[in-house]
C-alpha cells in the first residue's frame, strides 16, 4: 500500500488523525545477492545445456533420463532470475499505524513506537540498487534511539518524493508539536 497524504494539518485538534499502511524494506546485501545470482546464471545455463546434450547423445538415453535433463535445463536457469526478482522486490514487510500522538512501525520481529514530541530528526538519503533509485534510506532520530529504514518506493507509485513516504507523518507531526510547544 502506498502512503497518500490526506490532510496537510495533521494535529489541528478538530479531528482524530488515523493513518495505516505498509511498506517494504530492502535488505542490506541485496546488491551482492543480485551480483552472485548474475554470475551463477551463465554457469547453470551452460551446465543445463551440456547435461541435456550429454543425456540425449550419451549411453543412458532412457525416456526418464531425457525428461529429467529437459526439466533441469528449464528449471535451473529460471531459479537465479526468480531470486533476482525476489531480492529486488524487498525482503521485509513493515506495517505502520499513526494516530494523533504516536506512530507505530512493526513487522514480525520488531516494533518501533515513535511519539511525535520525542522525534528529533528525520533524514532521507537516496537508496539505489545497481544504479537505479529504488527508495530512501530513512534515519529517524528520537529522544531515545536512532532507527534506520531502507524504504522502497512502490513500483507503481504516483509520487516518488519524500512527502509520499510514511515517514512524512513523523516529520509533519514533529513540526506541529514543536509549533504548539513554542506557543506556551
Amino acid at each position: 500500500m502506498h502512503f497518500q497524504a490526506v490532510n496537510d494539518d495533521l494535529l489541528d485538534g478538530r479531528f482524530e488523525f488515523r493513518q495505516s499502511g505498509s511498506f517494504r524494506e530492502l535488505s542490506i546485501g541485496a546488491t551482492a545477492k543480485i551480483i552472485v545470482s548474475a554470475v551463477i546464471e551463465p554457469i547453470l545455463v551452460f551446465m543445463s545445456i551440456s547435461a541435456v546434450i550429454g543425456g540425449l547423445f550419451g549411453s543412458l538415453h532412457t525416456i526418464s533420463n531425457i525428461v529429467i535433463m529437459i526439466a533441469l535445463a528449464v528449471i535451473l536457469p529460471i531459479l537465479p532470475i526468480w531470486y533476482i526478482l525476489w531480492v529486488s522486490g524487498g525482503e521485509r514487510q513493515y506495517r505502520y499505524e499513526a494516530n494523533d500522538k504516536t506512530m507505530r512501525i512493526y513487522n514480525k520481529r520488531r516494533t518501533y513506537i515513535f511519539r511525535y514530541c520525542d522525534v528529533r530528526n528525520v533524514e532521507y538519503r537516496p537508496l539505489t540498487l545497481i544504479f537505479r533509485k529504488v527508495g530512501y534510506t530513512v534515519t529517524v532520530t528520537s529522544k531515545y534511539e536512532t532507527v534506520i529504514f531502507r524504504y522502497m518506493t512502490p513500483r507503481k507509485a504516483e509520487f516518488t518524493d519524500t512527502a509520499s513516504t510514511p515517514f512524512a507523518i513523523l516529520e509533519r507531526a514533529r513540526m506541529k508539536t514543536q509549533d504548539k510547544s513554542d506557543r506556551f
